[in-house]
Order: structure tokens, then C-alpha cells, then sequence
């Protein structure tokens, strides 16, 4: 049986004037993930190892506290699954200490590609032998 963690789930539609998935769906008070997406080709970094780049905009840290005004960016690479429109990716984001905190991404797009629905997976992202099976997880009970 495959761990399925915690999660929340959006869905977002093209705004093809703008070249942006704008948030459609989303659970009340969650906002880890931003309201406007980009989803672009991977071109000129190889050290990325993905067939796309998901990025939200560039926010300011508010506050004064430890790390205020940071740039905060949402940012990852998405991997071709085993599943037609489905790609897997992770955030990191940083925890108290300053220590890295993997969050998991899986996106479904439609067939035109005109909308998207995205599961993130806080603290949570699978080992590269265990991520197959968990995709497979989450497609097979609707999740996504």
C-alpha cells in the first residue's frame, strides 16, 4: 500500500491572453502555492532535469522578523510521469533554522492544456524509487 500524505488541491485555467494559469479552486486559507502560475519549456539550464519550468511570481517576505523582505520564489521543474498530462515536481521551501523542506507537486493537465489541476504535498516528496508507484497512487483514487 502507498503512503498518500497530506495535501491540498487547486485547479487553475489558462488565461491565454496573459500566458498564466490563474487559481480557479482552492481550499479556504491555504496559500503555499501563488494564484497565477507560468508553465514554460525548459531550455537553457541542463542542470535542471525536467521537460518543464512551473513558476509563480517573485513575492517580498513581509514582516521583520528573521528573513523579511527575502525574495520568495515558487519555482520547479516538472517530470513526465508514467500518466498522460501528469508531471511531478517539488518546492523548496525553508523551515525553522533556515533547513530545506522538499514539498511535493503533481500537476494533471488537460488535453488542450487550457486548465490544470495541482496537488501539493507539504514536507512531502518521494524517493525516486517510490515516486512511480506513488503517482499511480494518486491518479488511481481520483486525487487528481
Amino acid at each position: 500500500m502507498t503512503y498518500i500524505p497530506t495535501s491540498h488541491r487547486l485547479t487553475y485555467r489558462l488565461d491565454h491572453d496573459r500566458g498564466r494559469y490563474i487559481v480557479k479552486e482552492c481550499e479556504p486559507g491555504f496559500c503555499k502555492v501563488p494564484r497565477e502560475l507560468t508553465v514554460e519549456e525548459r531550455r537553457f539550464n541542463e542542470n535542471i532535469d525536467a521537460d518543464f519550468i512551473l513558476r509563480g511570481p517573485e513575492t517580498q517576505k513581509k514582516g521583520t522578523g528573521k528573513g523579511a523582505g527575502r525574495t520568495i520564489k515558487f519555482f520547479t521543474g516538472l517530470q513526465r510521469t508514467d500518466h498522460t498530462g501528469v508531471y511531478i515536481g517539488n518546492v523548496v521551501t525553508f523551515g525553522q533554522g533556515g533547513s530545506k523542506v522538499r514539498n511535493g507537486v503533481l500537476i494533471r493537465f488537460s488535453a488542450d492544456a487550457g486548465s490544470m489541476i495541482l496537488r501539493y504535498f507539504p514536507a512531502y516528496y518521494p524517493f525516486p524509487k517510490d515516486r512511480a508507484a506513488f503517482v499511480s497512487a494518486i491518479v488511481g483514487r481520483g486525487l487528481l
